[in-house]
């Protein structure tokens, strides 16, 4: 298989070579026509002069002579009839009647016939040219001929000379074909090496290319490739730190969360354990316990729902149903529900009728969540206001670090100085999940120790 500037040079060698055979073809054509033109226009010269100059002749043998002798070409006169009455060049009486000649018949109806035709009395093929004159009262043709060698020994001259250019051209097109074809291997090779560094894993290359735009091009992406090579080398190293770093997060997550579930599960198998040791404990004992074990044991469950709503709002297995709302009706049910089961607390609800499209289960379990948030994090009032199409739950509680603003939508996150209390750190990850869902995000202002503000735009 050959190179690439070896299919290069071969092409245009034999362009080049189909240029020049078509090229030759046609110049020889042309310079012939143009030779034989140039002698037609000269023999045309020359037949005029002598048309002029015979009318006042008496002695047409003599002047025909002298006429073919002074310009080098064959002059003969002839009567309207076709008999040759005199000629520069050969004896009358041996020539045959020129009535049926080509040049003789077209100057009977142009102003000047043309011929080429091999000659019988001199054995020569002649390019001939007549014209009809009138000398006196008599109607006569002269007619001037030029031996078709001379014609075509000036062409053969010419052509020659064409060639000479034409090999000129092709010594020339070769050497730039060689050329052309060292600079693209050239080229290639850079290419190689450059592949070959990226290969090796070697990004601080650069790579330049300045024979033709196009390879400059290819240089200029190489360098981009490699940039993008070495950007995505270190986002994979440091992709797979955050590999480990997840590894040991699930870890302490797995951990966390069976610290969770391990308390409740602990004081259910110790509540059921105690009844079932005791078959004469009191009533009231028996029926705390029983209690206990069902608070418990509803704990359990409403973790285990919870960790099983946020892999079904991360994999998109919950597409919300959409329908139209008042999001104020439904804030102001959300707030009156905490109010009943947080009597000790202080919830403020503040809003206006607001007509919203979106899955009203799934915006009250974002509410419930900010408000909840709001309700863990701060122990004094939570206010809610609904202004225009924006929603926020505020609080005056601990407050959020700025450079922990970005984390708090994070799955098992929890702000620093809270312990775990059995809500696993999913409040606001379901937020963030619910809001994405319906083409919205979570707005978060705080200052550290004054307090959160939590907010969403319907659009």
């Amino acid at each position: 298989m050959l190179r690439l500037h070896q299919h290069v040079a071969k092409q245009l060698t034999i362009m080049v070579v189909v240029l020049i055979c078509i090229f030759g073809t046609a110049s020889y054509f042309i310079c012939k026509r143009i030779e034989i033109d140039k002698y037609e226009n000269l023999l045309k010269t020359a037949l005029d002069i002598i048309k002029v100059s015979i009318i006042d002749r008496d002695d047409f043998n003599g002047f025909v002579r002298a006429a073919g002798q002074s310009s080098n070409m064959r002059v003969t006169l002839i009567d309207d009839n076709g008999t040759v009455l005199a000629d520069s060049a050969a004896d009358t009486v041996t020539m045959e009647n020129h009535n049926n000649r080509a040049e003789i018949m077209s100057s009977r109806v142009s102003e000047y016939g043309i011929s080429v035709r091999y000659s019988d009395t001199l054995n020569e093929d002649f390019l001939n040219v007549a014209s009809r004159v009138k000398i006196g009262e008599d109607f006569y043709f002269v007619r001037v001929t030029t031996p078709l060698n001379l014609v075509m020994n000036s062409f053969y001259m010419m052509w020659a000379a064409v060639w000479v250019i034409f090999a000129l051209v092709l010594f020339i097109g070769f050497f730039w074909i060689n050329r052309f074809s060292k600079n693209i291997r050239n080229e290639v090779t850079k290419l190689s090496s450059a592949f070959e560094a990226l290969a090796q894993k070697e990004y601080k290359q650069e790579f330049h290319f300045g024979f033709a735009k196009e390879f400059a091009e290819i240089g200029i992406y190489l360098n981009k490739l490699s940039k993008r090579l070495e950007k995505r080398a270190k986002q994979k190293r440091k992709y797979t730190a955050k590999i480990k770093l997840i590894s040991k997060q699930k870890s302490d997550i797995i951990s966390a969360i069976g610290h969770e579930f391990k308390n409740p599960i602990a004081a259910v198998i110790g509540y059921a354990q105690t009844l079932n040791e005791d078959k004469n404990i009191d009533s009231k004992i028996r029926e705390k316990f029983l209690e206990k074990i069902l608070k418990n044991s509803q704990k359990i469950s409403d973790m285990i729902d919870r960790l099983s709503l946020a892999v079904k709002l991360e994999n998109g297995d919950l597409p919300p149903q959409i329908s139209e709302f008042d999001l104020d009706e439904l804030a102001r049910d959300i707030a009156a529900s905490f109010g009943v089961a947080e009597p000790t607390r202080s919830i403020i609800y503040e809003g206006e009728k607001t007509l919203v499209k979106a899955d009203s289960q799934m915006i009250e379990i974002a509410i419930s969540n900010l408000i909840s948030n709001a309700l863990k994090y701060s122990d004094d009032a939570v206010h809610i206001r609904l202004k225009g199409r924006v929603l926020s739950v505020m609080d005056s509680g601990i407050g959020i670090a700025k450079d922990e603003i970005s984390k708090i939508t994070d799955k098992f996150y929890r702000v620093e100085g809270r312990s775990w209390d059995n809500s696993l750190g999913l409040g606001l990850t379901f937020v963030s999940y619910i809001l994405k869902m319906h083409g919205m995000g979570l707005k978060v202002e705080s200052i550290p120790g004054e307090g959160s503000t939590f907010s969403f735009e319907f659009r």
